[in-house]
């Protein structure tokens, strides 16, 4: 059996982070029934799903098939890592839950996700937050940020912080428009929810970027 670095083999997401990435998309003043959506690691197609209720076209993007699509869904299997099975300037919106911190080159991602998008386009994306209280404190007393520990491996292999994807929109002319976090997190050990919300109390933030 082969090694597959960065393989989420559920391809599905916390409800919190589906909930902060839709209030991000509905407040883009977007002709939802004219737009091509881009769904970059489609996983089981639960996001895809939402877009494609929502939107003209969808592409659902990922190494293996979602489980479920709808008729105005085009799937496209590929390796992430590799140059996407897309025309350029072929999406108004591109989406990417959970899926940066999976992948081998986050600058491969950004020039490949510029490329299919058209002018004026956006860019949404959401990983670990790294910069959480409780993820400072493990790296601090582990060496470990939170969502990249052993247990973790080998799905979770590239931690990406916002100071990074600052510097990657510029290198790639996007405009970073904005954070938003999940406002939820769990206490370690414990696993109790906490709703404190904010930069240091959410255990994923997002990210939007509008091509220039």
């Amino acid at each position: 059996m082969a090694f597959l670095l960065g393989k989420q083999s559920d391809g599905r997401s916390n409800s919190d982070i589906y909930a902060m990435s839709r209030q991000a998309l509905e407040r883009l003043p977007l002709p939802w029934e004219e737009v091509t959506a881009l769904d970059i690691g489609a996983g089981a197609g639960l996001f895809t799903r939402y877009l494609s209720r929502r939107c003209r076209k969808v592409y659902a993007l990922d190494s293996s098939l979602p489980r479920a699509c709808e008729e105005n869904t085009a799937i496209c299997t590929t390796d992430l890592n590799e140059r996407w099975p897309l025309e350029e300037a072929c999406v108004d919106i591109a989406v990417a839950i959970e899926v940066i911190e999976h992948l081998e080159n986050p600058r491969h991602f950004f020039r490949e996700a510029r490329r299919v998008l058209k002018d004026g386009g956006y860019l949404w994306l959401t990983t670990p937050n790294n910069l959480s209280l409780f993820s400072r404190l493990l790296f601090l007393f582990k060496g470990q940020h939170r969502a990249f520990q052993d247990f973790s491996y080998p799905a979770h292999i590239t931690p990406v912080l916002q100071t990074d994807l600052r510097r990657i929109a510029k290198e790639n002319d996007l405009m970073l428009l904005g954070f938003r976090y999940s406002n939820a997190d769990a206490l370690p050990l414990l696993h109790t929810r906490v709703r404190i919300g904010g930069a240091l109390f959410s255990a994923n933030f997002g990210a939007l970027f509008r091509k220039q």
